[in-house]
């Protein structure tokens, strides 16, 4: 089997499973928040910022770990694990509920968000490498986008599955059975991808590099700056569209008080981006990475708006909903696709993991956290405060505007039809 199947197989596997949790800890502030378990939203909220913090500043080492030793296939493996053990975590608070003093509860859904952070953190700037240096100068555009349709596919149907598991077996049981599914499948990922290496000597072989964290971004001239503004263009982005995944759940929940109509809002909504990787992925090849982003910005920004105004409208609502998620959760090939186009491969894991770490996952972070600010600190009901937090995305493509000058000043890195 050619090399570059075999890699997307894998990385495939771990795309589906670690998008799998994308909206898990959405779902749980609902069950969390409800009887008996009566935990505060706020908190929870905070929480899940600070998952999505951890995975963002972890991710930095990440790329330094997988340049140093050139071990990406246990780096896979160690994030899909740590999921695993996350899912366990998350669900002790339900095994004994009101029983269980509500400070340990707290102490548990805490761990679990860190760990769910440190988690998340491997697969997308690892995902991404393993595909550019299998491809061997290719452009991975098309590849991340086939790719990320299985992240799509992940957050759609394991949302789904959990919502089935929780309604027919219990939070408990439905939490731990999909626990058992990361455990195996962090070895069945670790099996597929043992022998995919950067530089093919083995495990923990060392390549010389310049010392710092940072060094080989800032050795290439006209790279910090294009990362600069590609970073805070994401990180504005992320910090709605985040905050949109955490509270989507409980904002159609909410509106339609039917737990198996709001599963069923959010993962067909999910499926739209099934379609919309690849496609998204085709047209960074096409056009590239800062044109792409710009019109998913757009999109996300007029159809969220919609969304917004015809909420209460099941069959209004959701097709707009679905087509905010076709736009705006196929960031994985227009945003590292962009960067692998434009940097040299010698800073490209390091690059990634910047944009992704800083941009997507601290800007996210930030974003949950204000959301969570504006709702259950000065109350503001959900609606108002998703109009305040759209001020971010329209930023956003504002900013997005202004990366086409360092993005020319760089030299384009496909090599290979």
């Amino acid at each position: 089997m050619r090399d570059d199947i075999k890699a997307l197989g894998s990385t495939s596997m771990g795309h589906f499973s670690n998008d799998g949790v994308f909206l898990l800890f959405s779902a749980l502030i609902v069950y969390y928040s409800q009887s008996p378990e009566l935990l505060s939203v706020l908190v929870l909220g905070y929480f899940a910022s600070i998952y999505t913090l951890v995975s963002g500043i972890l991710s930095l080492p990440v790329g330094r770990w997988s340049d140093s030793g050139d071990r990406d296939p246990e780096l896979l493996f160690a994030g899909i694990l740590l999921l695993g053990i996350a899912i366990v975590i998350f669900s002790l608070p339900f095994y004994v509920g009101s029983a269980m003093p509500i400070l340990i509860r707290y102490t548990f859904v805490g761990i679990g968000a860190v760990v769910m952070g440190f988690g998340q953190a491997f697969y997308h700037p690892i995902g991404a490498d393993i595909l550019r240096y299998m491809l061997k100068g290719k452009d991975s555009s098309f590849f991340l986008g086939i790719n990320g349709s299985f992240g799509s596919i992940g957050r759609s149907v394991i949302f789904f599955i959990v919502g089935i598991l929780i309604i027919h077996f219990g939070t408990f049981e439905g939490l731990f059975l999909l626990s058992l599914y990361y455990f195996v499948i962090s070895v069945v990922i670790y099996v597929s991808s043992r022998n995919m290496r950067k530089n093919g000597r083995g495990v923990g072989s060392k390549k010389k590099s310049p010392s710092g964290p940072l060094a080989k971004i800032f050795s290439f001239k006209g790279v910090v700056p294009f990362l600069t503004v590609l970073t805070a263009t994401m990180f504005l982005r992320s910090a709605f569209q985040l905050a949109v995944a955490t509270y989507m759940f409980k904002y159609i929940d909410d509106i339609y008080l039917n737990g198996f109509l709001s599963y069923v809002f959010v993962s067909l909504s999910l499926l739209t981006p099934i379609v919309g990787q690849p496609y998204i992925g085709h047209l960074t090849s096409k056009i590239g990475g800062n044109k792409t982003l710009l019109i998913t910005g757009t999109m996300s920004l007029v159809s969220f708006i919609v969304f917004l105004l015809f909420s209460r409208t099941y069959l209004i609502a959701l097709p707009f909903f679905a087509l905010y998620a076709f736009s705006a959760f196929t960031g994985f090939p227009s945003l590292l696709g962009f960067i692998n186009q434009k940097i040299p491969k010698e800073a490209a894991t390091r690059a990634n993991t910047w944009v992704w770490g800083i941009g997507t996952s601290v800007g996210g972070a930030v974003g949950i956290m204000i959301y969570t600010s504006i709702t259950e600190v000065f109350h503001l009901s959900q609606t108002d405060s998703f109009w305040i937090m759209l001020s971010f995305l329209l930023v956003s493509i504002i900013t997005n505007l202004m990366i086409s000058p360092y993005a020319q000043r760089l030299e384009s890195q496909i090599t290979a039809a």
